[in-house]
């Protein structure tokens, strides 16, 4: 397979760096974080709360959608929500991760590589930047399966040396669920 090139060229008429080959800047997910970074740096507490409202209300939606399509379970256990996770993580650029329990009522993973810390600390985005994104997980959550709660005890960005994070089961009429 061959490195795609740029379809613009430098100065000596030599194909510039294709965008694939600086994904830890070009990513998706870089937009999404650099759009909540600048709402924080104009607006504060305030703007990462509108993000985490923001985000949720996406996830009520985008939830509906993938259990009309068949992509979670009707009955997704946190197992099954975090092996999905794990799909989306490979999607987004985080592939060194490891799923550490999966049980029905427990599933763990920690992400021992993350590649967005240079262009986190570049934006100075806020410390719970790693978090932030989840409240769309929350919102997907609080469609497919009300009763699993997602945790992120560990993160790269505060100095932790992992990022994990913990998908659990509330019982049958837990308030956290």
């Amino acid at each position: 397979m061959t490195t795609p090139t740029s379809r613009i060229t430098d100065e000596t008429g030599a194909p510039r760096k294709h965008v694939t080959a600086a994904p830890d800047w070009t990513n998706p997910n870089i937009g999404m974080v650099a759009l909540i970074t600048a709402s924080w740096h104009a607006f504060g507490e305030q703007g990462l709360e509108v993000s985490r409202q923001g985000l949720y209300k996406l996830g009520l939606r985008t939830g509906a959608y993938m259990l009309q399509e068949g992509l979670v379970p009707a009955d997704c256990t946190p197992t099954d929500w975090g092996r999905f996770t794990l799909d989306l993580m490979d999607l987004t650029g985080f592939h060194h991760h490891e799923e550490l329990l999966a049980t029905p009522e427990r599933y763990e993973f920690r992400v021992t590589k993350y590649p967005y810390l240079e262009p986190y600390r570049y934006l100075d985005a806020p410390r719970d930047i790693c978090d932030l994104p989840g409240w769309w997980d929350r919102g997907c959550l609080a469609t497919i399966n009300p009763r699993i709660v997602m945790d992120k005890p560990t993160c790269f960005n505060w100095g932790d040396g992992e990022c994990r994070w913990v998908y659990t089961l509330a019982p049958e009429g837990d308030p956290a669920a």
